[in-house]
């Protein structure tokens, strides 16, 4: 599977309503690959959640224990790359994004990239709701608007880490622009640091938004 590179900086979580995670399991998959093909066929947000659950369920899961807390935890099927990945001193991209899921009280269960399918980074989770969640990393500004058009493709929830700028005013307007393009988004959710800063589809709506957007930035530094 492909690593992602080092990140740094800014990190962007774009979203929907958590998914249910209490409810019984429906879906019966055969294999994690198979289930992530279903989770794009299926148009209920039931549907959608019995295959996240059902992925979680899944005994082949690892945790990694040099990650992970004693509330929350990062879980792979893939532990033995990754250990030889890190002994580099590198921290792969999607692992320092589950970090800071794992620091704002959720698990993160870390998902194969299926050839030729289409398919997001990670599942996360936080008490009774799920995310299915796709990361990207930026060097600079210009190709937000890009990655969060492209990253919709792939899920209804995408994580962009954005290396190269502070500008406050063109994150805001990128992001409300993101809404406007691609009606699945719900929610932003940015990590500055390891704090978690929320926008909703309703507050992009505000004629003063960016107004809006920088007062919360101020207010969370």
């Amino acid at each position: 599977m492909p690593y992602p590179e080092r990140t740094e900086d800014i990190i962007l979580l774009v979203c929907e309503p958590a998914a249910e995670y209490g409810k019984p399991i429906v879906y019966q998959g055969t294999t994690i690959a198979n289930a992530l093909k279903d989770y794009y066929s299926f148009t209920t947000n039931r549907e959608k959640v019995d295959v996240l659950k059902w992925i979680v369920a899944q005994p082949d899961f690892a945790e990694m224990q040099r990650f992970s807390t004693t509330e929350n935890k990062i879980f792979t099927l893939y532990k033995n790359q990754y250990d030889e990945i890190l002994k580099t001193g590198e921290i792969p991209n999607n692992l320092q994004i589950a970090q800071k899921f794992v620091a704002n009280g959720y698990d993160v269960f870390l998902l194969p990239n299926p050839m030729h399918s289409t398919s997001a980074d990670f599942i996360v989770r936080k008490k009774s709701f799920l995310f299915y969640v796709e990361a990207k990393t930026l060097n600079g500004k210009n190709s937000l608007d890009h990655r969060l058009h492209k990253g919709a493709k792939q899920s209804e929830h995408i994580a962009v880490n954005i290396i190269g700028t502070h500008d406050v005013d063109y994150i805001a307007r990128t992001i409300k622009s993101a809404f406007e393009r691609n009606c699945e988004l719900k929610n932003v959710i940015i990590f500055k640091g390891s704090r978690l800063i929320k926008t909703t589809a309703v507050d992009v709506q505000k004629n003063d938004y960016p107004k809006f957007f920088r007062r919360i930035w101020i207010q969370n530094k």
